[in-house]
């Protein structure tokens, strides 16, 4: 069987930006835990977004992002996670109403509790909508992994 080929740093770094946004940095903050944080310089980098996050825990996200080209207006952030057509979490907030060209933003939006039990736990797909007035200006994906409240939180997706 063929190894699987890594993604460069650029490679990865793509799949969060375009012309209109560039996401630098998410941040999961668990009570009680070091803040996790995923950015464009982390060493190493994993080759996915990818959070471990104990059941029932209760956790801040934190994006920090840049509008390079173009001032954008009345920003949302859409966040769905679901597997098999069951919804863990989602949420739909407001960002700002207007961004500066190469001004680092940084939103902590507000606290979300994660449900948990045995049934729950695993693996869930992720998806991330930056808005401006409802239209999507960049989608990422990535994922978080409901693991029993006796592990700790953790950053993944390293293989």
């Amino acid at each position: 069987m063929p190894e699987k080929q890594l993604k460069t740093r650029e490679e990865i770094v793509a799949d969060f930006e375009n012309e209109l946004i560039e996401l630098h940095g998410m941040t999961v903050t668990v009570d009680g835990h070091p803040p996790l944080e995923f950015s464009r310089d982390m060493e190493p980098m994993p080759q996915r977004l990818h959070f471990i996050l104990p059941e029932y825990s209760t956790y801040t996200l934190t994006v920090r992002f840049k509008t390079p080209n173009k001032q954008l207006s009345k920003l949302r952030y859409k966040q769905s996670v679901k597997k098999a057509g069951m919804t863990l979490n989602s949420r739909d907030e407001h960002l700002c109403d207007s961004t500066n060209l190469e001004e680092m933003h940084t939103v902590t939006l507000p606290p979300e509790t994660l449900p948990g039990g045995t049934f729950l736990r695993g693996v869930y797909p992720a998806t991330s909508k930056f808005l401006e007035d409802d239209e999507p200006v960049l989608r990422c994906k990535w994922t978080i992994e409901l693991v029993s409240k006796k592990h700790a939180p953790a950053i993944g997706g390293y293989e």
